[in-house]
């Protein structure tokens, strides 16, 4: 379970102007709520946020002045404009209870129907939905492929994980070895057909 230590602080000032001005010093508001308990408004270093994002984590350690929260990023909300992260959602989590989260999904190994097939490798799933205990919220969903040949594939429903149950629905194709593209099948050549024809012809006589 990989964990990503964000800072932020408080605010309780919501004027539009002080709005404006955080987004002029690079912040962008934010939420953190946990179960029944009060919302907390916050504000966030957005170049921090982004690589907090990018860093794969699940599990963010949300520093709110002297205490830390574990929580999960929720929600965020992007500029229909530029696309630019312009509020975050945080909710708080305890590592015992059961969350739902979508996982990434990682290829490992060279297929046998790739590599002595001249097949193609196609991934239909980068993520999965998966339910679990906090603690036990895998990295990623690492899949060995080096068995498929052509025309084998993977679906959600044969992937099996410790302590974690996969939402995905599990007749969803996962990855699959299909025929490259206007390749053809190797056929015999015309000359040995007629051979074993004349050959099957001269026995019956």
């Amino acid at each position: 379970m990989i964990e990503y230590k964000l800072n932020s602080e408080v605010r309780n000032d919501f004027k539009r102007s002080v709005t404006r001005q955080l987004r002029r010093e690079g912040k962008i508001p934010a939420v953190y709520y946990y179960h029944h308990e009060k919302p907390i408004h916050l504000a966030l270093d957005l170049k921090e946020l982004r690589n907090a994002i990018h860093s794969g984590a699940h599990i963010f350690d949300l520093q709110l002045g002297k205490k830390s929260h574990k929580c999960i990023l929720r929600d965020v909300q992007h500029d229909p404009v530029t696309d630019e992260i312009i509020h975050a959602d945080f909710m708080g989590v305890s590592l015992d209870e059961y969350i739902t989260v979508k996982v990434p999904v990682h290829l490992v190994g060279t297929a046998v129907g790739v590599k002595t097939f001249g097949g193609v490798l196609e991934q239909h799933l980068w993520e999965m939905e998966v339910k679990c205990k906090t603690v036990n919220i895998p990295d990623a969903i690492t899949i060995d492929v080096t068995e498929l040949n052509l025309g084998d594939s993977i679906k959600a429903g044969q992937i099996k994980l410790e302590n974690v149950e996969i939402l995905t629905p599990p007749t969803t194709s996962v990855v699959s070895i299909v025929q490259a593209t206007g390749a053809k099948v190797e056929e015999a050549p015309k000359e040995a057909e007629e051979a074993v024809e004349t050959e099957e012809t001269a026995e019956k006589e």
